[in-house]
């Protein structure tokens, strides 16, 4: 590699897995469009003030039957605000739980191989050894990879067992295990979407993982003391911690009573602002910028509640958890690599990319 091409290959950017922004700069952060709320606020801001605009024409030709009286008007102020913030602060509360298990999961999976290799990689370096950490580590990464689609799945609507990272026998057992399998759909007690079975996968993916790491009493020639498999495995309910909080996340949304309540306010309280304005008697102009300004305020709140709502998807301001994924995988990969070597580290490549075969000796896909 050429020094120039190194030397812009440093100066590339930091992978994005949310939006960027420089809070130090007021005018960015005010004109910066990625991930802003303007463009899902302005046309309300637009609307409100041609409905200002409309009724100050009419007040011209002597038409005040329009008229709301402004005392009234403040209480339903007190209601909305409070509405407004109580949303806005279980949505923020909602978005710093999700990244909060996202990061016990790839916290966990990292553990576990670090755990896995630091454990066995000096006193168990023969080949029974070095295939036990494959199993262990491939098993990891399917879980890694499998709880992203979990999550990525009302986006995507492609099912964990579809994902080409997850084959081999793993795949076999999965598909084997679903109550969409007509063998295995007689121990059902209700009928289950596609989605429901989909939140499974991790589940039984756990299971296989727990079943690998036990195995080692029979698979290495030194086995671990208890002690040690027990901490390996306390990395497995650390990531598996994470994914139910996960599940819980996305299986228990805000309550629709509080979304109804606070919405309906907003409406009403929003498009009602120009018809107490317009028995002031300041200026057209001011009446406009009140109403705008009134308008993206309480709206653009609204929006960051809706944005903050599902953090994982496709948005700007959502995570990108795939990336967040990949990064530990990467990771993985090297544990493995300083382990056993880089032959077993392309194993693993070669099975997370199946698609995408790496010629190790020219560094290009083929």
């Amino acid at each position: 590699m050429s020094p120039r091409r190194a030397a812009n290959k440093s100066k590339a950017q930091p992978r994005a897995y949310t939006v960027l922004y420089n809070s130090e700069n007021h005018w960015s952060v005010i004109t910066q469009m990625k991930g802003s709320s303007w463009p899902r606020v302005f046309p309300y801001c637009v609307l409100n003030v041609c409905l200002m605009l409309a009724l100050t024409y009419f007040k011209f030709d002597g038409i005040d039957a329009f008229e709301i009286s402004d005392q009234g008007h403040n209480f339903v102020t007190l209601v909305m605000s409070f509405l407004l913030v109580s949303r806005v602060t279980m949505a923020l509360a909602r978005y710093g739980e999700a990244r909060t298990h996202i990061g016990s999961m790839l916290r966990g999976a990292r553990e576990l191989i670090q755990y896995a290799t630091v454990y066995t990689g000096v006193e168990n370096d023969d080949a029974a050894a070095k295939e036990w950490r494959n199993e262990v580590t491939y098993r990891t990464l399917a879980l890694v990879r499998c709880t992203v689609a979990v999550i990525s799945y009302p986006t995507t609507k492609i099912p964990s067992w579809d994902i080409p990272e997850l084959n081999g026998v793993e795949k076999d057992d999965i598909k084997g295990n679903i109550f969409l399998n007509p063998a295995t759909l007689r121990y059902a007690h209700e009928v289950r979407s596609e989605y429901e079975e989909n939140l499974r996968v991790p589940i039984r993916l756990a299971y296989m993982l727990r079943k690998s790491i036990h195995g080692q009493e029979h698979r290495l020639g030194k086995p671990l003391h208890i002690s040690r498999e027990l901490k390996i495995m306390s990395a497995v309910d650390g990531f598996m911690n994470g994914f139910y909080g996960i599940r819980k996340f996305m299986t228990t949304p805000v309550p629709f009573p509080l979304i109804q309540m606070a919405r309906t306010f907003l409406f009403l309280y929003i498009f009602t602002v120009p018809f107490v304005l317009v028995s002031d008697e300041s200026s057209t102009f001011a009446h406009c910028f009140t109403v705008f300004l009134l308008t993206y305020g309480f709206f653009g709140l609204e929006v960051v509640a809706i944005e903050l709502d599902n953090p994982f998807g496709e948005d700007d301001n959502d995570f990108n958890v795939l990336a967040l994924a990949n990064s530990a995988i990467e990771d993985i990969y090297l544990f493995i690599r300083d382990c056993d070597g880089p032959e077993w580290a392309d194993l693993l490549l070669e099975r997370m990319r199946p698609k995408q075969r790496q010629s190790y000796q020219t560094g290009q896909l083929v």
